[in-house]
């Protein structure tokens, strides 16, 4: 079991803070970002650019702003979507609209601005918990590496708990924030918790369901992990890869040139090069 020697830097939430990075460590960063601005793009750029040429897994988590927020926005935060999709290995994206169906309509601002910033939080801490948990059958960060290069579409992460399968499992699953085809992924890792009373046909059950209800996705891994915990009580953490992207790319963006990357990545060498001789020199 590999184990992510973290956090260098977990920020408390800033409202003046356009890119954020939540989690860094020797393996994996998490970079939030809310877009719709402009003159925040080049900042993300450069950087997600310093990140990745740390040589991590990285995972971009990006907010579309609020739909009221007029075009121009929306327009801005599609093309700086999918700039994020390009330098990061995953993105998962939340929808601001549908976070609001997570709220009354009365919160004050900052109260619902922070509620939205714990719901991002919580989906990071799963797959944080998710690579650390030792258990029956692991899942590791080689597997989420492995997984996350497998298809260039966004992933997502989510967890929920239960103590029956009196309900349908979509029902328990379901939340308002949850990618549209969020059931329809290419792939899928399963991890399953479970107390002390659950048994062997409930086990049963959440995997035969899982299996029928993520029928068109492949299974990459399943994990399972014990809860030593009273009752009868499980916990499901589904990732998701392999989604549609939420929107079109805008007619007029760009890529990034290849040779940006390559000259970008000359300089380095040429910079690293220069520190070593100086040392060498001295």
């Amino acid at each position: 079991m590999q184990t992510i020697e973290r956090i260098c830097q977990r920020d408390s939430f800033s409202l003046d803070k356009p890119v954020e990075t939540i989690l860094e460590s020797d393996h994996l960063s998490f970079v939030r970002f809310i877009g719709g601005n402009a003159s925040e793009t080049e900042e993300l750029v450069n950087h997600l650019h310093s990140l990745k040429e740390k040589d991590k897994l990285l995972i971009g988590v990006f907010r579309f702003p609020f739909a009221f927020e007029g075009k121009k926005r929306t327009h801005t935060a599609a093309c700086q979507y999918f700039r994020m999709k390009e330098l990061c290995d995953a993105v998962m994206y939340f929808h601001s609209d549908s976070l609001m169906n997570m709220i009354d309509s009365s919160t004050p601002i900052r109260d619902a601005l922070m509620i939205f910033n714990s719901i991002e939080d919580y989906t990071i801490d799963s797959l944080l918990q998710l690579i650390d948990k030792t258990g029956d059958m692991n899942i590791d960060l080689h597997d989420i590496k492995s997984f996350v290069n497998q298809y260039e579409g966004p992933l997502f992460i989510h967890t929920v708990e239960g103590d029956s399968l009196d309900q349908p499992l979509k029902y328990l699953i379901t939340t308002p924030y949850l990618p549209e085809d969020f059931f329809d992924g290419k792939q899928l890792i399963i991890n399953i918790g479970y107390t002390r009373d659950v048994d062997m046909e409930t086990f049963r059950q959440l995997n035969l369901r899982l299996h029928d209800l993520f029928s068109k996705a492949d299974i990459f891994k399943i994990g399972s992990y014990y809860i030593d915990e009273p009752d009868r009580r499980f916990k499901l953490t589904l990732i998701v890869n392999g989604m549609n992207d939420p929107i079109e790319a805008p007619d007029n963006y760009k890529k990034i040139p290849k040779y940006n990357n390559l000259l970008r990545k000359w300089h380095r060498m040429t910079e690293l090069g220069r520190k070593k001789f100086n040392l060498l020199k001295s």
